[in-house]
């Protein structure tokens, strides 16, 4: 009897990739993330009309369409505080085009393992379908965001 009881809580775990933008964190389902990639020079995805699709990058003969997150995420009367050296995380899925889908994000930590039991809803997870909930994670409050609703 205690082995499934093991084996059911090993069902419930998941690992995830922590990232930031500005001060807050997030995740997502590491098993999504092809890789981490650093940006030179984010000056055109920063200027981009429509943050959800800032442009396109080529990576190894691969295109990747930027969704740069911070501006996404942001109030249109804030001012975004650049870093000097953005990631972009880049999505095993492809859209419609074929392109990869990458996420321009300030830092990126290390990969978790958490309990899909300890997410819980939040006001945002409610009314946003690309948050799935928060978790807390070494102590802070990680908004855990649904790659596939984010892409579309």
């Amino acid at each position: 009897m205690a082995s499934s009881v093991n084996r059911d809580c090993d069902d419930d775990r998941v690992s995830v990739l922590t990232f930031t933008l500005e001060r807050d964190r997030y995740c997502v389902r590491a098993a999504s993330v092809d890789s981490v990639l650093g940006v030179g020079d984010d000056q055109s995805v920063a200027t981009a009309d429509d943050p959800w699709n800032a442009g396109t990058v080529s990576v190894a003969g691969d295109r990747i369409r930027v969704v740069d997150l911070p501006r996404a995420f942001s109030s249109s009367v804030r001012t975004i505080n650049r870093i000097e050296t953005p990631k972009l995380l880049v999505f095993r899925l492809t859209d419609a085009d074929d392109a990869y889908v990458g996420w321009l994000v300030d830092d990126v930590d290390v990969t978790r393992t958490v309990r899909t039991s300890d997410l819980e809803p939040t006001p945002t997870s409610a009314r946003i379908a690309h948050v799935k909930g928060r978790l807390e994670i070494d102590g802070d409050e990680v908004l855990w965001l649904d790659e596939r609703a984010i892409h579309g």
